[in-house]
């Protein structure tokens, strides 16, 4: 589901990538990773906390919504860092404000959302993906939240739970017609954190069943459809894509 899809046809010089139609041999971007999974097409980014600096963007120093790729990367060059790569994360009103909860650097922004309602993100389960204080991530069922025990520094909030204590949730269809390029994001058990990015359209089923079975995610979360994206430096997108939050992977300009 997604609560907005705004694309907007212009034709920009800034690095970013798009899920395009892929074929299996199709070379990954640098900082990207192509892999097959039943015949479907991939591309997956690896997080490591103890060395990698990931953080959610929303909203420039100014108060401004940075919206896109392209703001974000202006916005963490200005700071003196480098955005290595950055995802949708999660879904959003027409205006950007988050759906559900959204945490930045240990501020709420956003509050956790546990109505009732129509459209994936209401899909029960839905989750949260957490980094808390101690540089731990975590993917939660969005009730269970309010008891984590550790101070949360990011947080976002989506749904539905993909892959929920290693298991597919019972109401994604194996043969499901319901086909959408779609992204996620997922927690090994030693704390990898992987993003994943279908390059063709899938159904719920078939991407929950590459968390669980090819990239060993017993917990994993959808964040939306058809607008996802990935950025990595060097690609060029012929479409701007409009986001609520975002996460990046940032690292220091000049170490």
């Amino acid at each position: 589901m997604k609560l907005i899809g705004k694309l907007l046809p212009v034709v920009t010089a800034w690095c970013l990538l798009i899920a395009l139609p892929a074929r299996a041999d199709d070379p990954a971007p640098t900082g990207l990773q192509a892999v097959t999974f039943r015949g479907q097409a991939f591309f997956i980014r690896t997080v490591d906390l103890r060395k990698d600096d990931l953080r959610l963007f929303w909203n420039d120093d100014q108060g401004h919504l940075l919206r896109d790729f392209a703001s974000l990367e202006k916005f963490v060059s200005a700071r003196g860092d480098r955005l290595v790569f950055a995802a949708n994360a999660g879904m959003f009103e027409p205006t950007s404000k988050p759906v559900g909860l959204l945490v930045q650097d240990g501020v709420e922004q956003s509050p956790l959302n546990l109505n009732d309602g129509t459209g994936n993100f209401y899909m029960k389960p839905n989750g949260v993906f957490v980094i808390n204080s101690k540089h731990q991530a975590l993917v939660v069922e969005s009730g269970s939240y309010t008891t984590l025990l550790s101070p949360v520094i990011w947080a976002t909030q989506s749904g539905p739970l993909l892959v929920h204590g290693g298991d597919i949730l019972p109401d994604f269809i194996e043969d499901s017609k319901n086909l959408k390029i779609r992204s996620g994001v997922g927690v090994r058990k030693d704390g990898t954190i992987v993003f994943a990015l279908s390059r063709e359209p899938v159904n719920f089923y078939d991407f929950a069943a590459f968390f669980l079975t090819h990239l060993k995610c017993p917990n994993a979360l959808y964040l939306d459809g058809d607008i996802s994206a990935f950025y990595v430096p060097g690609m060029k997108d012929p479409v701007v894509h409009s986001f609520g939050p975002m996460f990046g992977l940032v690292e220091k300009a000049n170490p």
